[in-house]
C-alpha cells in the first residue's frame, strides 16, 4: 500500500467538501461515555489565546484553541480525562419528591394527584389538611393515619393512598403547603 495515496474514499471526500462546517460546529466521536457507574459527557470550550505547550515556542496559529474535559451528570465531578474516573459513582443528586414517597407518574392516581385541580389547605398545626377538588367537593386528609373522607379511600383504600392524600404528601415534600408541625420542607 502507498502512503501517498489518502486513506478516504473520494466520495467521504466529497461529502467533507460539501459541508461548511469549521472546526467548532463538528460533532466528535466519543462525546458520551459510561465509566465506574458515571455517566460522562464531553465538555468542549474554546478558549482565548494559544493552546499550552510544553515547548517554549507557540506552534498555533491561532487566537483561540479547543479543549476537552468530561463531567459526570449524575454526581458533577469533572476530570481532563476518561481514565481520571476511577473511583465509582456517587451520585450527589438528592430523590425527587415523587422518588422519595415511593410514587411513579404511570400510577394512575399519582398522574391524577400531579394533573387535577386541586387546592391544599392547612389550616392549623397537625396532620389534618382540607383538599378542595376541582368538582368543588372538600376532603379531609390525615397525612400521619394516611386517611381520607373521599369515595375512592373509604371504598377502596388503595394502597399508596388516594389522589388526594398522595396530593398532600408531594406538596408537603416540595415545600409548597407545610408539614403538620407547621415548618416548610427545603
Amino acid at each position: 500500500m502507498s502512503t501517498d495515496q489518502s486513506l478516504q474514499s473520494g466520495s467521504h471526500r466529497d461529502d467533507q467538501s460539501q459541508t461548511d462546517t469549521s472546526d467548532r460546529d463538528r460533532s466528535y466521536p466519543g462525546d458520551i461515555a459510561h465509566l465506574n457507574g458515571h455517566e460522562l459527557i464531553a465538555i468542549d470550550e474554546w478558549l482565548p489565546g494559544t493552546e499550552p505547550s510544553p515547548y517554549e515556542i507557540d506552534l498555533t496559529e491561532g487566537y483561540e484553541y479547543r479543549t476537552r474535559y468530561w463531567r459526570c451528570r449524575k454526581c458533577g465531578q469533572e476530570r481532563n480525562r476518561r481514565e481520571e474516573f476511577t473511583n465509582p459513582c456517587v451520585d450527589t443528586q438528592p430523590p425527587t419528591a415523587l422518588e422519595a414517597g415511593g410514587y411513579s407518574v404511570d400510577e394512575p392516581r399519582t398522574r391524577r394527584a400531579l394533573s387535577e385541580d386541586m387546592d391544599v389547605r392547612f389550616a392549623s398545626v397537625g396532620p389534618t389538611y382540607e383538599v378542595v377538588s376541582g368538582s368543588g367537593n372538600t376532603y379531609m386528609v390525615d397525612v400521619e393515619a394516611e386517611t381520607c373522607t373521599c369515595p375512592d379511600w373509604e371504598q377502596r383504600q388503595p394502597s399508596g393512598g388516594c389522589k388526594h392524600l398522595r396530593r398532600v404528601d408531594l406538596e408537603i415534600r416540595t415545600g409548597i403547603t407545610p408539614a403538620p408541625d407547621g415548618t416548610f420542607n427545603r
